[in-house]
């Protein structure tokens, strides 16, 4: 036997038969659940279903967030929640499970991480912000468990990130209306004060009542005085009509009077003073209603601006149960063997051949 027949058969023959034992006979059956998801916002969902996601290049408001979920999934966080709330370790270091493919039992955390991004693989298209989602596991259950799994995780993100926009949004929003609150508060105070200590409820709208009435009061009297000069010319003095006119001129004298008295001062206090001093708190008290009002208008505009841009994870393939075993592709994996084995002996012999001529040299 040549040199060239036993060469081939060291370096591609042996490599290709250990390959098609290991495949043929040893390698486990992998079984692989896939999925498709994207992140929509109300802002941006006019629809629903595949169609409405891949009506237009970028998903509104969606291409960063996407990319933060596609690097959740290959984090040690997803692999902690996954280890808690599934059987992970136990059903990839089953010792049915070949050893070249097992998770071994003593592996490190940063070796679990590495087997676990391998067995969850996470594509995501650029143009669309499609998420394609692979899950192996060596059971179909389990792979079909693992993708909802995952999916069920990226969902509980997704969520968190909008809770936090939206307390974010809200944040100032609140703020403003309990300052407005406040001073709503302090303004009434300052008011319910003013009208205990200086016992009157709106002094500009009394000023205008005693004024109306002062008014009615001088137009009764000049009519009543008016009268009197009218009827002494042909009524004597000490006529009944003449001393009825005379009292009623003089009642009304004294209660213009007293109007006029009431009207200058309250108490010794001057209706003017308490209009001067009325007027400032109920300018405070209508301005501190106005921000209010306003701030829980802007409270309301900011929950409808969080409500529109919360988010969430639309699953338009869910993880299918696998039927039958999609991995190792048998066949392709020993044909890569070979190939790269023959083009290993094709190298080798070439760099052999080129040190052999410079040695001849």
């Amino acid at each position: 036997m040549n040199l060239i027949v036993r060469s081939l058969i060291i370096v591609v023959g042996i490599p290709t038969l250990i390959a098609t034992f290991y495949f043929g006979t040893m390698a486990s059956d992998i079984y692989v659940s896939e999925a498709r998801f994207a992140i929509r916002s109300a802002a941006g969902s006019s629809g629903g279903g595949l169609a409405a996601i891949l009506s237009s290049p970028v998903i509104s408001s969606g291409s960063s967030e996407t990319m933060i979920v596609a690097d959740y999934l290959h984090s040690k966080d997803i692999l902690r929640k996954i280890r808690e709330r599934m059987d992970f370790d136990n059903h990839y270091s089953d010792q049915s499970i070949d050893r070249f493919t097992r998770l071994n039992e003593h592996a490190t955390q940063e070796q679990v991480l590495k087997y676990f991004q391998h067995k969850v693989d996470v594509v995501r298209d650029t143009q669309s912000d499609v998420v394609t989602l692979r899950a192996r596991a060596f059971d179909p259950n389990t792979a079909q468990n693992l993708a909802n799994l995952v999916i069920e995780l990226s969902e509980e993100l997704v969520n968190e990130m909008s809770q936090r926009i939206e307390e974010d949004t809200l944040a100032t929003a609140y703020a403003e209306v309990e300052r407005a609150t406040q001073k709503v508060s302090v303004a009434s105070r300052e008011m319910t004060s003013f009208r205990n200590t200086r016992e009157s409820i709106n002094p500009a709208e009394e000023s205008s009542a005693m004024l109306g009435i002062v008014s009615n009061l001088e137009a009764r009297l000049i009519e009543n005085r008016t009268t009197l000069t009218e009827k002494r010319a042909f009524i004597r003095d000490d006529s009944p009509i003449i001393i009825s006119l005379k009292n009623r001129i003089n009642a009304l004298s004294k209660q213009l009077s007293l109007e006029k008295g009431r009207l200058v001062g309250v108490d010794g206090t001057q209706m003017s003073s308490l209009i001067q001093d009325y007027g400032p708190l109920a300018l405070a008290e209508q301005l501190a209603q106005h921000q209010y009002t306003s701030a829980l208008n802007s409270l309301e505009v900011a929950r409808l601006e969080a409500q529109r841009k919360k988010q969430y994870i639309v699953t338009f393939i869910e993880p299918g149960l696998p039927d039958e075993a999609l991995e190792p592709r048998r066949f392709m994996e020993v044909l890569t063997v070979a190939i790269f084995a023959f083009l290993s002996y094709l190298i080798g012999g070439l760099l052999w051949s080129a040190l052999r001529d410079h040695i001849g040299r």
